[in-house]
């Protein structure tokens, strides 16, 4: 951890990141190992997620809550799916093949809907519209642009409006 802390500047910085840390590291090796199916490579994505977030220390949520714990998850998993592609192309370690996820909910609501989208697509509504991040915030713990943060935001809506008309909803 020392050298992530290394990366902040203040104090209430580092105490934030601390918490942070202390409270989700677990829940973020669980996210990286559920894709990645090797504890490895799922520290190994862990400690880039901390990286990232250690980078972008002013974004960090103030409190911890649903916020972080839903940043945390989301880094995490980001950073799991480029590491397993980046695997994908170099294959010095075999991998398994990213598990299959369970059937979205098919009761007609936006939870529905929204569990039908693509993880991708899922990761940067929520992380603009539920948590309140900005385009350039999500570009920063994603490692993108906020041009292509907002490119993905617009393609997501569009494909949450098709699931919506889908199941009947009004869009």
């Amino acid at each position: 951890m020392l050298v992530y802390l290394q990366a902040l500047d203040s104090s209430e910085d580092r105490t934030r990141f601390e918490r942070l840390y202390t409270a989700y590291r677990n829940l973020m090796f669980c996210v990286a190992r559920r894709i990645l199916r090797n504890d490895q490579d799922a520290e190994d994505a862990v400690h880039l997620a901390f990286l990232s977030l250690a980078q972008s220390e002013a974004a960090l949520p103030a409190e911890l809550g649903p916020k972080a714990r839903a940043l945390a998850a989301t880094v995490a998993e980001r950073k799991a799916i480029d590491l397993y592609r980046a695997r994908k192309r170099h294959p010095e370690a075999e991998l398994e093949d990213l598990p299959s996820e369970d059937a979205p909910p098919s009761d007609g609501t936006l939870a529905g809907a929204m569990a039908a989208l693509p993880p991708r697509y899922r990761e940067v509504l929520l992380l603009r519209f539920y948590n309140g991040y900005s385009a350039g915030e999500i570009g920063v713990f994603l490692g993108t642009t906020a041009e292509n943060v907002r490119q993905i935001i617009a393609r997501a809506k569009r494909k949450l409006a098709v699931e919506l008309a889908e199941r009947g909803e009004p869009v």
